[in-house]
């Protein structure tokens, strides 16, 4: 079995690899539960932009 390439994005909430933006910010993962469900997405620590995953950020 090969080593898988990606992480999930459950995975980068734990914040184990530091990722960097288009416009140069650390991109964080946070969680939020609404109508009975945990949704996690990503910020842009500089700008503030958010996106469902981080590949969107960057």
């Amino acid at each position: 079995m090969g080593k898988k390439a990606g992480v999930s994005k459950n995975a980068r909430r734990e914040g184990a690899k530091e990722l960097l933006s288009r416009w140069g910010g650390k991109i964080v993962m946070k969680s939020i539960f609404e109508n009975g469900k945990i949704r996690h997405y990503a910020v842009c620590e500089k700008t503030g932009n958010q996106a469902r995953k981080p590949s969107e950020l960057m």
